[in-house]
């Protein structure tokens, strides 16, 4: 059964499919430039179509894994409990300040302040209704930054060396 993986950006996706190209599909919609110029109701069809493409490649069960964007709009529509949600520990100051120099480090400033801030914004009440309706929630920490730090692979994933 394949399973999915909601993570924010910088948390390893693209590290960990790299390794893992046959058993792994990073399922990138580049959304925040997509939906440039979009209506709002463009926008709900474009994450709806985003949605649909997920379940589908998900119901074949080729991947042992789907690595998703963890877009709010994306994510409401898949509602689906084989699916885990990985997060920097926004609640603690310590993390995210970390996690904003490891972004910038790896992205660039100009992408980081393009990209983050709304995401960031709007995280702890995500966070929260993604509890609320009793998710598969993980947070990333100082010890545990990346998404192999707190979701257990099958044994034929190979991860990155730490």
């Amino acid at each position: 059964m394949t399973h999915i993986i909601s993570a924010f950006p910088g948390l390893g996706k693209t590290t960990i499919f790299t390794l893992n190209k046959d058993t792994i599909f990073d399922r990138e919609f580049n959304e925040s430039r997509s939906i440039r110029g979009m209506s709002s109701d463009e926008q709900i069809l474009f994450f709806q179509h985003c949605a649909d493409m997920v379940q589908l490649q998900k119901n074949t069960g080729y991947y042992d894994y789907l690595f998703i964007t963890d877009h709010p709009a994306l994510v409401e529509r898949l509602k689906t409990n084989s699916m885990t949600h990985i997060y920097p520990n926004v609640f603690q100051a310590e993390v995210m300040s970390e996690y904003k120099q490891r972004l910038i480090k790896r992205s660039g400033l100009e992408w980081y302040e393009r990209v983050m801030p709304p995401k960031i914004s709007h995280l702890k009440t995500h966070i929260q209704k993604l509890y609320d309706c009793d998710y598969d929630v993980r947070l990333t920490d100082l010890e545990h930054r990346y998404i192999e730090d707190v979701f257990e692979f099958n044994a034929q994933t190979t991860l990155p060396k730490a």
